[in-house]
């Protein structure tokens, strides 16, 4: 309804209270006009920790010493939800999505951090690859034994308007004691193209 004159119409009908209440919104209105903050329509996101339940889990190679769960982890002293993917003894661990990814997607990022749990006593020269394939080809990686959360933004080119294939991959590059690997509350962010 937006007929000045039927809006007119109805605003007599209300009552002082709820006029003087609609005109303190009238004002709020413009003034957010005049900021240039009317609010948009929020960006595309998809979170693989909500995820988590629709996920395939393997090891690339023996199953023997994987570990793999969905849940809080304290890397540093600070939690945030988390994959937990302890490598298996030889070869990876892998998590992997399939995420529809809409057709007017763009600008969109992985967000993420790796670390190792609290209370590892990962050895100083006994590194873990954290890294993310997409639709088969590696698009980043890192050699980390931190027991810091390490955040990261990862710009990607991805297919929109179709599904994309997604897989955390851990791998212990020494012993695998100790290599208590958790991705941090990994997620897409991007954006609709009519913002």
């Amino acid at each position: 309804m937006s007929d000045p004159s039927q809006l007119t119409k109805q605003i007599e009908q209300l009552s002082a209270a709820s006029r003087a209440q609609l005109a303190k919104y009238i004002e709020f209105l413009q003034w957010q006009e005049t900021q240039g903050q009317i609010p948009q329509a929020q960006g595309w996101s998809f979170s693989f920790i909500e995820a988590f339940k629709d996920a395939s889990i393997y090891a690339s190679d023996d199953p023997a010493g994987l570990d793999v769960n969905m849940a809080p982890a304290s890397v540093g002293g600070n939690n945030l939800p988390a994959l937990w993917a302890h490598p298996p003894v030889v070869g990876k661990t892998v998590i992997e999505y399939h995420v529809p990814v809409p057709q007017q997607v763009t600008m969109v990022r992985l967000r993420l951090a790796v670390g190792i749990r609290d209370g590892a006593e990962i050895a100083a020269n006994n590194l873990v690859a954290f890294v993310v394939k997409v639709n088969g080809a590696r698009v980043w990686g890192r050699q980390s034994n931190e027991q810091n959360w390490q955040n990261f933004e990862i710009p990607l080119d991805l297919p929109t308007g179709d599904i994309v294939r997604f897989e955390f991959t851990t791998e212990a590059l020494g012993s695998h004691e100790w290599t208590w690997a958790v991705w941090g509350n990994p997620e897409l962010v991007g954006k609709f193209s009519n913002q």
